[in-house]
This record gives C-alpha cells, structure tokens and sequence, in this order.
C-alpha cells in the first residue's frame, strides 16, 4: 500500500489522516474518532464487488492487491462450489457439515471434512476410501474399500440383512367359504398383497385353515397356493376319505417362493372339490366359522 509521510515534528494530540499522535508515547495510533478510509481509493489496491469470506491478495500481473477468496477458505453455501480446487472448504449451510475437496489419485470429490458419512440410498454413491453406504432397501451396510496392493476399489458388505426379516403382512378370515366347484377357485377373503423391497428377496407364505365337506363317500377337497393368478407349491390334498360330513381336516402351508420382484404381488389361496359341496373355515354339518389365516414375510437375499 501507499506508504504514509507522517509530520517530523508532530504535537501530542495531532491528527494525521486516520491517526493521532500519542506524546506520552512518542507513537502514532489510528485515531478511534476518524472515519474508515476505503481501500478502493488507494492506488495499489482494485475492489471488484467484494464477497463474504474474500480477503486482500497481492496481484503480482497487475502489482495491485485485489480481493479474493483465500485458497482453502470455508465457502458457505446451501450448493457445493463450482470449479473447487483441492483443498477447498464448503460449509454446507443446509445440513450444517463441512467438506473438503479432495483428490483420491483417480477422481475428485467433496468428502466429509469431519469423517467417513453414511450415505443412506438404494444405489451405490461414488465411493472414496472409509466411506459408508447403508442399502435402504434391504437395510445392508457397506464399506469402500481398497485392496492392500491398491490395484482395486469396491464397495464391501460390512454388515449384511441376509436373511432378515424386512416387512410382515398377513390376512385373517373370519368368516366360511363354501364351492361346488370342480375347477380351482380363490377363496374369497383368503389373500395378501405385498410389494418386495429388492428383487434378491424372497417371500415366505404361511396360511393356516379348515376345510370339511357336504356328504359322505369320500368326496375330495384340493387346495393350491398362487402368486398373480398362477400355482407356486404344487397341490395340497385335503381328502375327506371317511363316511362322514363331520369330517375335516387342518391345512397348514409353509412355502419360500422367489419372486425376484419388486411390483406388488397379490398370494391367495384356491380350493375345488372332486363333488359336492367344499367348505373352508367350516365343518359340513356345522356352520359356525373358524379363523383362516394368510401370512407373508420379506426376507432379505
């Protein structure tokens, strides 16, 4: 800046521009009561629309100072930087973290200036060494991870939900189903609906029911567990072999089906019957309704 020619013999109490001249000390201090000078009019110094966080920097091209944001400062802002350079900070003023930006050898990225985050999503982030990413569709946790010769990077399991439950719906009937039908039809009231987080998961079926019928002579009742409308299991006979209308039986299903889906699948029970009358929830002679259940659980691949 302009060097100052201050008065040779100055009196105590003299003001010089921004100064005062303390005679107890034989000094010059910047006067408290004298307004601020502006840097702009001094001519080694060029303003160009001044910046929160920018600081006086000397041009040499130029031989002015010049404000400018200081390499490594802390930009504050709800979006990261444009054209950062390694080393850059970035308070991010909408979650309050701060970042650096940083080259790892191969790519350039904003990271976490306080650690390793969690990175809560279904699909992979671009990963730098320590970082964590949780699978919000299954619940798995992941790390990056480089090998120890350096040769490659990826993503490893570091906490895996295989085989965990993810989600349980289930259907309770109260009231009976009756068919004269000798071709498969739903019972009504007997189904659930649920809609798989990952196409990896499996869906395990469990239904639980009385089946009887109308007559004697052994009249058969057959049963079949469908996804969308089509068979998974194979049949399940319920056969009424003896001579009497009294007769039931207790049907219980157990079936992991893999779906490999995330569209919402519909599971129902169907029944049909060799003759007569069928009933599920109900014994023949008897019309007071058991309770039929249908149970279906997500359990992660």
């Amino acid at each position: 800046m302009v060097a100052l020619d201050f008065p040779s013999s100055p009196s105590n109490g003299q003001v010089f521009g921004q100064y005062v001249y303390d005679g107890t000390k034989a000094v010059w201090r910047l006067n408290p009561e004298a307004p601020n000078s502006n840097l702009d009019n001094l001519n080694d110094v060029t303003i160009t629309t001044p910046l929160d966080e920018q600081a006086l920097i000397y041009n040499t091209a130029t031989g002015n100072w010049i404000n400018a944001a200081v390499a490594g400062g802390v930009e504050v802002s709800a979006t990261a930087p444009a054209a950062p350079s390694a080393g850059d900070l970035w308070w991010n003023s909408t979650i309050g973290d701060l970042f650096v930006y940083y080259n790892d050898g191969d790519s350039s990225q904003w990271v976490p200036a306080s650690g390793p985050k969690v990175t809560v999503q279904s699909t992979a982030p671009t990963g730098y060494e320590g970082q964590l990413w949780l699978d919000d569709t299954d619940g798995s946790m992941y790390v990056y991870y480089t090998d120890p010769g350096g040769g490659s990077s990826s993503w490893i399991g570091a906490v895996s939900r295989s085989g965990g439950i993810l989600q349980v719906v289930s259907t309770t009937k109260t009231d009976s189903f009756s068919t004269p039908s000798t071709s498969y039809v739903d019972v009504t009231g007997l189904s659930v609906t649920i809609t798989p987080s990952s196409t990896s998961s499996k869906i395990l079926i469990m239904a639980d029911y009385m089946t009887g019928h109308s007559s004697t002579g052994g009249s058969t009742i057959l049963s079949q567990l469908v996804r969308g409308g089509s068979q998974i299991g194979g049949n399940i006979a319920s056969n009424q072999s003896n001579d009497s209308a009294r007769d039931t039986n207790f049907i219980g299903i157990n079936y992991l089906d893999s779906p490999a889906s995330t569209s919402t699948l519909t599971y129902q029970i169907q029944v049909r019957v060799t003759s007569n009358i069928g009933y599920v929830g109900r014994t023949g002679d008897d019309s007071t309704s058991m309770l039929s259940h249908i149970t279906v659980m997500e359990v992660a691949g």
